[in-house]
């Protein structure tokens, strides 16, 4: 499935030139699919909290597929609008089952290693999607990605639902008569700083992920295809930062490795905004895309610690909320950016909010 989450991103040099998108269209293109990952994103958190995990995971895997198969026929923004959401529904559907069933499955002690495998696996497959747009976009072309990646999407569920788990249990952990309200839930303090931390990292992150490839193609005059390879190089090399994030986390606890992130990201975007040459470009964008996963497992960390298991679905499904409504404008926002004073203030802009971020991080440090 996450093969499917950046390909059209990636795409964007592309489209632009095949099907005539501006800039304005760009955005939309971009931020409608989290509207509509916002909309089923409680739905979903709710469900996993009450339905059979394995066959949501399932079912977000066919919808993923569903959406593979249908984006290689996709001929103008309206279809490219409609197929990309459906890869935002199969989020919806996978994520919080999936994050909550990792939880469960290992002792607290070892949670964050685990949450970090679990990070990789996904940064890895997010990965193979635009590697294989930029290996193949020149021989194939990129509607027969889409549809080669479908094949795997819709043939994986039949494993999933073979599966027989073994939870543990844990300090959080409740019984099935005291499960806690969703409103309790919602008035969590430290979840909703939490929340609102995610909020400010995806203001930023969404900037760079979004006209990233524009500024290689027209800032540093790479062609598209050299474009979308260290684009899809960034999740690549993410896979290694997560499981080494996880890790670091169990040692050195979450909060501290969360702010080592920010902090990691805001100077590695500040290198790569003056690089002097492309080469220099190249490898402080793989840094920031490193420090960026590297900080995953400590926020799935810090949700699993701040939560009971019995509402874990609910509370992982929130954290993806303040990502997706930030997605929604956010791209919207920034292209008003980038078309009033160019491309390069991408940068300047996704610093500010990774400095909010660790602000409303301090916020938070005594509280947990």
């Amino acid at each position: 499935m996450h093969a499917f989450t950046q390909m059209h991103i990636a795409l964007i040099p592309v489209l632009r030139a095949e099907l005539g998108l501006d800039i304005l269209t760009i955005g939309l293109v971009a931020s409608i699919p989290t509207v509509v990952n916002a909309l089923f994103t409680i739905p979903g958190g709710l469900l996993a909290d009450r339905a059979d995990r394995l066959k949501m995971i399932a079912a977000g895997l066919i919808v993923s597929g569903a959406g593979g198969a249908l984006m290689s026929q996709a001929n103008s923004a309206a279809m490219l609008v409609v197929f990309v959401s459906l890869f935002s529904i199969a989020s919806t559907l996978l994520h919080p089952p999936a994050l909550s069933t990792v939880s469960e499955l290992v002792e607290p002690r070892f949670r964050g290693k685990a949450l970090g495998f679990f990070g990789s696996a996904g940064t890895l497959g997010i990965a193979l999607g635009p590697i294989t747009l930029g290996i193949l976009l020149g021989t194939v072309g990129w509607r027969y990605v889409y549809l080669m990646w479908a094949i795997p999407a819709l043939l994986a569920p039949f494993l999933i639902l073979r599966l027989k788990l073994q939870k543990t249990e844990d300090s959080n952990g409740s019984q099935p008569g005291n499960r806690p309200s969703d409103f309790h839930m919602l008035r969590n303090m430290s979840l909703i700083l939490v929340l609102a931390i995610l909020g400010a990292r995806a203001m930023g992150g969404n900037a760079i992920n979004t006209y990233i490839t524009p500024y290689f193609t027209d800032w540093l005059k790479l062609d598209a295809a050299t474009a979308i390879l260290i684009f899809g190089m960034s999740p690549l090399i993410g896979a290694v930062a997560s499981m080494t994030g996880g890790f670091m986390v169990d040692r050195f606890g979450e909060k501290r490795w969360f702010a080592i992130g920010f902090v990691s990201q805001i100077a590695a975007l500040l290198a790569l905004a003056f690089s002097p040459n492309i080469g220099f470009a190249v490898v402080t964008y793989l840094f920031y895309a490193f420090f960026g996963s590297m900080e995953m497992p400590a926020e799935q960390s810090l949700i699993a610690k701040l939560t009971p298991k019995s509402g874990r679905g609910l509370a992982f499904a929130l954290s993806f909320l303040p990502g997706t409504i930030a997605g929604s404008f956010s791209p919207v926002l920034v292209a008003f950016v980038v078309g009033g004073l160019g491309i390069w203030y991408i940068f300047p802009y996704a610093v500010a909010m990774f400095a909010a971020a660790i602000a409303i991080l301090g916020l938070l440090w005594k509280r947990v």
